[in-house]
C-alpha cells in the first residue's frame, strides 16, 4: 500500500489497475469530504471576532498550500516524472500561489491608508504595491474560488494517471481545498466583493495568459490551455477556440460575485425577518 501511494505513473503497480477516471465512489467521497471541510473551516474562522485570528488562519492555509506545492515538486523530481511542460506552477491554480501574498498584504494594511501627498519614491512604490494588491484580491477571489470548485469536481489531469488515494491525487485535492479556503476567506477580512471589479480579475488573467502563451511557444507546453484544449474538440482548432475560452473564463469569473451577492441578500432577508418577528411579539 505504501509503495502504491508513492508509485510513479509508469509503475506496474499503477498501470495494471488503470486507466483511472473521475466520478468513482472514492473520488466523490473525497470531494464531498473536502467541500464539507472547507465549508466548516470558513464558517468557524469567519465567526472569530478578532481580525488578527481570521487573518492568521488564512495565512496558515496559504503556507500549507505552498508546502504542498513544494512537496509535489520534490516528489516529481525524486520519482523522475518532473516535466517542465506540465509541472511548472503556471496553470490557473498554480499562479494563485504568487497572487495570494499581495492579496493578503492588502487585507492586512487596508486600515492604514497611504499618504498620497507624499511624493517620495517609497510612497510611489507603496502605491503601486497597493494597486497590484487590489487587482490580486479580485483575481484570487474570482478565479481561486472557481479553480477550487472545478479542480475538485474535475481533476482530470491527475485522475487520468493516478488513483484517488495516491500521493499526487491527495496533494492536488488538498492544495485546491487550501486555495478555496483562502479565496473564500477574503470577504471576511477587509475585502468586499463587487461584480464591477470582475474586470480587474479578468485583466490579471489575460496578462497571465499572454505570459503563459509566450512560455508555451518557447517550450511547447500548454499552460492555461492557450496552445490547445485539454479535450478533443475538432470543430474549434487553435486559435479559433481562444475567444470562446476567454469568454468562458469571463463568465465563470463572475459567478463567485453573484454567489456572494445572493448569500448576502439571504443574510439580510433573514435579519429583516427576525426583526419583524421581534416587533410583532411586543
Amino acid at each position: 500500500m505504501f509503495k502504491l501511494f508513492f508509485a510513479g505513473k509508469d509503475d506496474p503497480l499503477l498501470l495494471q489497475n488503470g486507466p483511472y477516471r473521475p466520478f468513482t465512489a472514492s473520488h466523490i467521497a473525497a470531494v464531498t469530504f473536502l467541500f464539507i471541510l472547507v465549508f466548516i473551516a470558513v464558517r468557524n474562522v469567519r465567526q472569530k471576532n478578532e481580525y488578527r485570528l481570521r487573518f492568521l488562519w488564512t495565512v496558515r492555509a496559504y503556507v500549507f498550500l505552498v508546502f504542498l506545492n513544494v512537496l509535489r515538486f520534490v516528489w516529481d523530481v525524486y520519482a523522475g516524472v518532473f516535466d517542465i511542460k506540465e509541472d511548472l506552477p503556471l496553470q490557473l491554480c498554480g499562479i494563485q500561489m504568487f497572487a495570494i501574498p499581495l492579496a493578503l498584504l492588502l487585507q492586512r494594511n487596508e486600515g492604514q491608508p497611504l499618504d498620497h501627498s507624499d511624493a517620495s519614491s517609497f510612497a510611489e512604490t507603496s502605491r503601486w504595491i497597493w494597486k497590484m494588491g487590489e487587482y490580486m484580491c479580485e483575481f484570487v477571489y474570482a478565479y481561486g474560488t472557481v479553480g477550487f470548485v472545478l479542480a475538485l469536481i474535475l481533476p482530470l489531469p491527475t485522475l487520468r494517471e493516478y488513483p484517488v488515494f495516491h500521493f499526487r491525487s491527495i496533494q492536488s485535492l488538498l492544495y485546491h481545498a487550501a486555495l478555496g479556503f483562502v479565496a473564500l476567506m477574503l470577504p471576511y477580512l477587509n475585502y468586499q466583493p463587487n461584480i464591477e471589479n470582475v474586470k480587474k480579475a479578468y485583466s490579471v488573467l489575460m496578462i497571465c495568459a499572454v505570459f503563459t502563451g509566450i512560455v508555451n511557444a518557447l517550450i511547447g507546453s500548454n499552460y492555461l490551455y492557450t496552445s490547445y484544449l485539454p479535450i478533443d474538440f475538432e470543430l474549434l482548432p487553435w486559435p479559433t477556440y481562444l475567444p470562446f475560452l476567454f469568454a468562458f473564463a469571463l463568465f465563470v469569473g463572475r459567478l463567485p460575485y453573484y454567489a456572494h451577492g445572493l448569500l448576502q441578500k439571504k443574510v439580510f432577508d433573514d435579519m429583516a425577518q427576525e426583526l419583524r418577528a421581534g416587533k410583532s411579539s411586543f
